[in-house]
């Protein structure tokens, strides 16, 4: 049987999420050899942080609850088989960072995250109410660029 979950709880898995984050970010930069790489390790924990400011402000009101109680599920499911996985299970890319690695296995380690990470904010985006989908956008979008960002470092 899966976890039930409700409003409240989906916008704690995204604090929980961009928490992890910034930890990992932080840890990150520690570790990092190379000034530009701890600099945009340190930028992407302050973003981290930032965004999990804005979901504790918006706190549960932010998840619509005239749902159909079948698309309610249905998010639910997704979200109990993404994040389950994704954000929480061991060996995930965003759990630590192994003692000894590269900058280029953390910018990899960092992309992967940031993408699972994309995911369930698209699936968050279709459960809250429609003045609050903007919002999750801009963070969807900036998410985005970290991608992008960290993508650069890769290839740097």
């Amino acid at each position: 049987m899966g976890i039930l979950l409700s409003g409240a709880d989906v916008v704690d898995l995204a604090i929980q999420t961009e928490t992890r984050g910034e930890v990992f970010y932080r840890e990150a930069a520690s570790k990092a050899d190379t000034e530009q790489a701890r600099d945009l390790f340190t930028y992407l924990a302050v973003e981290e942080l930032r965004h999990k400011r804005v979901f504790e402000a918006l706190g549960s009101a932010i998840v619509v609850s005239d749902l159909e109680p079948a698309e309610w599920q249905e998010a639910l499911d997704y979200i109990n088989a993404t994040v389950g996985q994704t954000f929480f299970a061991d060996g995930t890319p965003i759990r630590s960072i192994p003692d000894g690695s590269s900058v280029r296995e953390m910018v990899e380690r960092a992309i992967s995250f940031e993408q699972q990470t994309l995911l369930f904010f698209y699936t968050l985006r279709d459960l809250v109410q429609p003045a609050n989908r903007e919002l999750i956008d801009a963070i969807v979008a900036e998410e985005r660029s970290h991608v992008r960002r960290l993508a650069a470092m890769r290839g740097a």
